[in-house]
């Protein structure tokens, strides 16, 4: 029976090649299909051995070089906007792109008015076990990520950890861009988050080494509806790196949160497979969107791109209808780029920021689905 704030089925593997390789204590697995499921539930990671675990790979790959396409009387127009308007999301430099699509599917599955801040579940999300795991091996390989904030996540996992907590507007807490006041003029400009992020670290070790003694020594500030230039310096003195967000978004969050509606809601989470596009239109077709992971490398390169980890991407589909001409159901993809269309390759069907994808097109990048359903 479902909880009252949701519950999470177990990860069920379709019939797939994995290759997992688990590294357990300096030595490494191979996990099949059948282990895999005893090691992934709801999007964490169980061990039923002595030994902790470390870091995972999979790379996956359908075990069936088609799929079955949906028949013209399966795929009547359906467009979600037209019953609940989403505004367009943009996550800029940073890959929260998971964050994003989870505030927007709790958006339409309470019917929230007001768009919740993915920069609150994202920033959430990173004080998690299996974030940090993560994070700690990037950070080993990659001195990059040593310098930036922890990125990527699953879905399913951060929609689960920020419902007992409620939501936090993103009117308050701003997941694209970050208000800074220059100290001197009063001159306020918006700066893309990630910009904004790597500012703060870089300001925060001037403020620990003394170069920057007090808020006056600040040449300029991130300012929010309960964060001044007093307020921040504080955050910054009393805060690490590994820390500012977390404390950042304790104090502009506070006063501001509130709870998701008590409504009981069951998730699906399925690994791509050939039938996926019946699942995806039984959801569809009950009007509700959702959410995909997919190499997003097809944005800029529509018949060549290649499935590189990177390129890993999540988004929703919000809606559907059938092409007569290229007599094939094609999917509406609700991205979080922004809603220009010059980024994208001219062969993609966009309609500010919303993009039309057929299913011949779409199968090959995809890795798995998340519908959610209230009950």
């Amino acid at each position: 029976m479902p909880t009252q704030r949701g519950q999470f089925e177990r990860l069920t593997p379709e019939r797939h090649k994995f290759t997992i390789l688990l590294f357990l204590n300096n030595k490494y697995r191979i996990l099949g299909p059948r282990t895999l499921s005893s090691f992934l539930i709801s999007g964490e990671i169980k061990m039923r051995s002595r030994f902790k675990i470390l870091f995972f790979f999979a790379s996956i790959s359908s075990a069936s070089a088609g799929y079955i396409a949906t028949p013209e009387s399966q795929c009547s127009s359906i467009d979600l906007r037209n019953e609940f308007n989403l505004r367009m999301r943009n996550q800029g430099g940073i890959s929260w792109c998971f964050a994003h699509a989870a505030a927007d599917n709790l958006q339409y599955l309470y019917r929230i008015p007001e768009q919740i801040s993915a920069a609150d579940i994202a920033i959430h999300y990173a004080d998690s076990d299996l974030s940090k795991v993560i994070t700690f091996f990037k950070r080993l390989f990659s001195k990059e990520d040593r310098l930036t904030p922890p990125q990527t996540g699953f879905i399913a996992k951060a929609i689960k950890k920020t419902i007992p907590e409620g939501y936090c507007p993103e009117s308050v807490f701003p997941s694209d861009f970050w208000t800074q006041v220059d100290s001197k003029t009063g001159t306020h400009s918006k700066v893309e988050i990630m910009d904004a992020i790597l500012d703060q670290f870089s300001t925060l070790k001037k403020v620990h080494s003394g170069e920057i003694k007090n808020p006056e020594g600040l040449a300029a500030y991130y300012t929010f509806e309960h964060l001044d230039r007093a307020g921040y310096f504080e955050l910054l003195k009393n805060s690490k790196q590994n820390t500012l967000l977390s404390n950042l978004r304790a104090k502009v969050c506070a006063g501001e949160r509130k709870p998701y509606p008590s409504l009981p809601f069951s998730s699906s989470f399925r690994i791509t497979g050939k039938r996926v596009f019946q699942r995806i239109n039984e959801n569809l077709g009950s009007h509700l969107p959702v959410s995909i992971d997919f190499f997003s490398g097809i944005f800029d390169d529509y018949d060549h791109y290649k499935r590189k980890v990177n390129d890993l991407h999540t988004v929703l589909l919000y809606g559907r209808k059938y092409d007569p001409v290229a007599k094939t159901c094609v999917y509406l993809m609700k991205n979080s780029y922004g809603d220009a269309c010059n980024r994208y390759d001219p062969k993609i069907k966009c309609d500010a920021g919303y993009l039309w994808f057929p299913e011949g097109k779409l199968y090959p990048t995809l890795t798995s689905t998340l519908a959610l359903k209230r009950l």
